[in-house]
């Protein structure tokens, strides 16, 4: 009887997991729509707040995380968000300047993953263009936090992650990683 009961319990438990529904449209849009308007207007400090650094960091460091320190962790997360802060928040906000219009397609569930797709419309010099961007969400401190995009079925964390990361793995281990953000982290502040 206890054997029939435990199957019970562990099949619930795996039908949960595997039939994880993705958020609702409106739960799935909110972080990607107040990370949008947030750069478009120079808010960075809301902005940073719908990026899952922690996700994003653990994604690009792969297998490499787990032997990582508490503090090597803490750094590693800190120097992605002075990254982001400096790099992509201002190519967003030269993008999102000429912004028209944000199309979105329903949530859905990758793995662990939400996967919400958007059109976003520009109008530039009197030119109309549409860039396609899959945003990838992941739960952080208990809310979907953006922590990747796919454009062109490229995904910018694992292009981080092959072209950059792995190298620096593979010459000198975590350090190497830390003092290559470090150093960029550096070159941009100057700026």
């Amino acid at each position: 009887m206890k054997s029939a009961s435990f199957a019970f319990v562990l099949s619930l438990a795996l039908s949960s997991v595997a039939f994880a529904q993705a958020p609702s449209a409106a739960e799935g849009q909110k972080p990607i729509k107040t990370l949008i308007n947030a750069i478009r207007y120079s808010k960075d400090d809301l902005a940073t707040k719908q990026v899952g650094y922690d996700v994003m960091v653990e994604k690009l460091m792969d297998t490499s995380w787990k032997d990582a320190t508490d503090a090597d962790k803490k750094e590693l997360i800190a120097g992605m968000e002075k990254l982001i802060r400096g790099i992509s928040f201002p190519a967003g906000r030269d993008i999102f300047k000429y912004l028209d219009n944000v199309l979105y397609d329903a949530p859905r569930m990758d793995g662990n993953a939400v996967k919400v797709k958007s059109t976003v419309v520009i109008h530039r010099d009197l030119k109309k263009s549409e860039i396609v961007i899959d945003w990838v969400l992941g739960k952080s401190a208990g809310q979907w936090k953006v922590y990747d995009t796919i454009m062109q079925g490229e995904s910018t964390l694992a292009g981080i992650r092959d072209e950059q990361i792995k190298p620096l793995l593979k010459e000198g281990g975590i350090g190497a990683v830390k003092k290559a953000m470090n150093d960029k982290v550096a070159e941009i502040s100057k700026k």
